[in-house]
């Protein structure tokens, strides 16, 4: 029988092995993976009332945030392509990134919401702009609002071959425009199983998200942590030493890159 390797078996794994564990750790919230798999169907379920199809690029500028690890396999559900943005670019490069990537829909955070604004309305292929954190004075749709209005049951998903691209990833950094890489779910399933082997990772780690997620899809590490049913730590702003402070009772954290600015 030959099952193709999909992301979304890795929180399905979770789910039926750690379900009950409180597992991703944000600020003040502590999820399950059950629960993050409600917000996951949730966030399936709206992209596919959007009318989010099999192929489309769906955007994210968002730090290492729960919304941003969530972002993946709710993205993955619905067949969407993941286009992570870097954080740190200009709204230049945001708008080139987008409209050649043709991005149906932009998720972005609050406080990157600035570097978005300028080049608004020359986005050419984005339908809807979702805000994580939104404040009341955006103009926008606000995350969790649109969230909350939506289905947590199973979410039916779009058949899937496991080389069917998920991923579309740009560099940075260049004399030229930014380049896109395509990874599909063989890509990354393979990349995950290697690199959770070499690091030994198991269900007592805890991963502190440090190296950004949209760097590489975070190396992977949202795919083999979460596999292995290992607690992930999520800092959208907050200093490490606070961190450092109030989870002090932690076992370990693993950290595959750690950069301290």
């Amino acid at each position: 029988m030959n099952v193709p390797l999909l992301l979304s078996q890795f929180l399905d794994r979770a789910v039926s092995l750690y379900g009950d564990k409180k597992a991703i750790f944000s600020e003040d919230r502590a999820l399950t993976y059950s629960e993050l798999n409600e917000r996951v169907n949730r966030l399936s379920d709206g992209l596919r009332k959007l009318g989010v199809c099999k192929g489309d690029r769906i955007a994210y500028l968002a730090p290492n945030s729960v919304e941003m690890l969530e972002g993946f396999y709710g993205v993955f559900q619905v067949g969407g392509v993941m286009v992570p943005l870097n954080i740190r670019l200009k709204p230049d490069d945001y708008l080139f990134i987008l409209n050649h990537s043709e991005s149906k829909v932009l998720f972005v955070d609050q406080d990157l919401y600035h570097l978005i604004q300028p080049i608004k309305d020359q986005l050419e292929s984005v339908q809807h702009i979702i805000v994580h954190y939104k404040e009341d004075s955006l103009d926008e749709i606000s995350y969790d609002e649109w969230l909350s209005q939506l289905s947590a049951e199973t979410f039916k998903r779009e058949e899937l071959d496991e080389n069917d691209v998920c991923s579309l990833l740009y560099t940075s950094g260049t004399t030229g425009n930014p380049k896109g890489v395509m990874l599909t779910h063989r890509n990354n399933y393979l990349h995950a199983l290697s690199t959770m082997h070499h690091l030994r990772v198991s269900d007592e780690d805890v991963l502190l998200h440090v190296l950004p997620m949209f760097h590489v899809n975070g190396w992977g590490s949202p795919f083999y942590y979460t596999a292995n049913g290992a607690s992930q730590v999520c800092l959208r702003k907050r200093p490490l030493r606070l961190f450092l402070t109030r989870w002090k009772n932690i076992k370990s954290v693993s950290c595959i890159w750690l950069q301290l600015c």
